[in-house]
């Protein structure tokens, strides 16, 4: 092939691929279970849980493993949805109701979280920030990242950073323990378990990456800063904070002349959004298609199996120690 046209067929592979980036969404919640009622749910011992509704798939992991028996916890995001432009229906506001406590990440991720402060509906439910205490990197957003860049160009994603995760647990483990001081010890023993298992995956994941060929992999959307921050690695991503965010000709060039540069072998695909535009980039550089998961969101598949944020990570991990060559 002529290496002067080159760059004008990928573009056009790539316009017409980025059209479809984006998962399809489903309107079923991820636990339907806990939200079947408006009415108060009881505990074993019979006293009424507390009701807590948790953003997105980390929050919800996070303040279910804290909540244990004493809580309802349930997530806001319906299953398949990536959360970065997802804005509930008047339905899903509405089974809010009852609702105690508002876990929200913040950073950006749910631009909707401004209109509920705004409207007065929820006075009787409180909004807990999990980023609070937490110092946020400055977004390194592709320009199309609109939103992200309007909502003060933070980025969110410090959950894919295991201790910060553990300040996202304490904080919501402080504002169970407010919402229901009777309760307080057990979500402080519950918050100390699960602390351990970040602790935990912190460890293996220091481990895990401690002896690898390669320093460097190609993520399929900016979700792994703090990560890449943590652990001595460096992400090269494919959209930007935003997975949906568009891609234009002369970013995806810098991308694959990267990952020529640095040998890559492997381009990472997300389980939410469309494969296609990892597979087009992947067939340039000679690499294959593996899945690293930005815990988002979760797919059906996964929910019905009983998948957990840790389980997600660890499964990450096993991509990425192959991505890096590690032995």
């Amino acid at each position: 092939m002529n290496a002067g046209k080159r760059p004008a067929i990928i573009g056009g592979i790539i316009a017409s691929v980025v059209i479809a980036v984006f998962a399809v969404s489903m309107n079923t919640n991820i636990f339907e279970q806990s939200k079947t009622t408006q009415n108060p749910i009881q505990n074993t011992t019979g006293a009424t849980k507390l009701k807590v509704a948790a953003s997105f798939f980390p929050l919800y992991e996070f303040a279910r493993n804290v909540g244990g028996d004493k809580a309802q916890v349930y997530s806001f995001l319906p299953i398949g949805n990536e959360p970065h432009s997802w804005e509930p229906s008047i339905q899903q506001i509405e089974e809010l109701k009852g609702t105690k406590l508002f876990i929200y990440n913040g950073g950006g991720m749910e631009a909707y979280i401004s209109k509920f402060n705004s409207s007065g509906e929820f006075s009787d439910m409180t909004f807990v920030k999990a980023t609070e205490g937490i110092t946020l990197l400055k977004a390194d957003a592709a320009e199309d990242d609109k939103e992200i860049l309007a909502q003060g160009g933070m980025d969110p994603h410090v959950w894919n950073d295991p201790i910060l995760a553990e300040q996202e647990v304490t904080n919501i483990k402080n504002a169970m323990e407010k919402a229901d001081p009777a309760n307080a010890q057990y979500y402080e023993d519950n918050a100390s378990a699960y602390i351990a298992k970040l602790a935990a995956l912190d460890n293996n994941i220091k481990t895990g990456l401690s002896n690898c060929k390669k320093d460097t992999f190609v993520s399929f959307h900016n979700a792994f800063n703090y990560f890449s921050n943590r652990y001595g690695v460096h992400d090269v991503w494919i959209t930007g904070i935003a997975p949906e965010a568009d891609v234009p000709p002369q970013d995806m060039q810098r991308v694959i002349q990267i990952a020529k540069d640095k040998d890559v072998k492997v381009i990472f695909s997300e389980a939410l959004v469309d494969p296609r535009l990892a597979n087009t980039l992947a067939g340039e550089v000679g690499a294959q298609v593996l899945v690293l998961n930005p815990l988002e969101g979760i797919n059906e598949t996964d929910q019905k199996a009983g998948k957990t944020y840790l389980d997600k990570w660890y499964e990450n991990l096993h991509n990425l120690r192959t991505a890096l060559e590690c032995q």
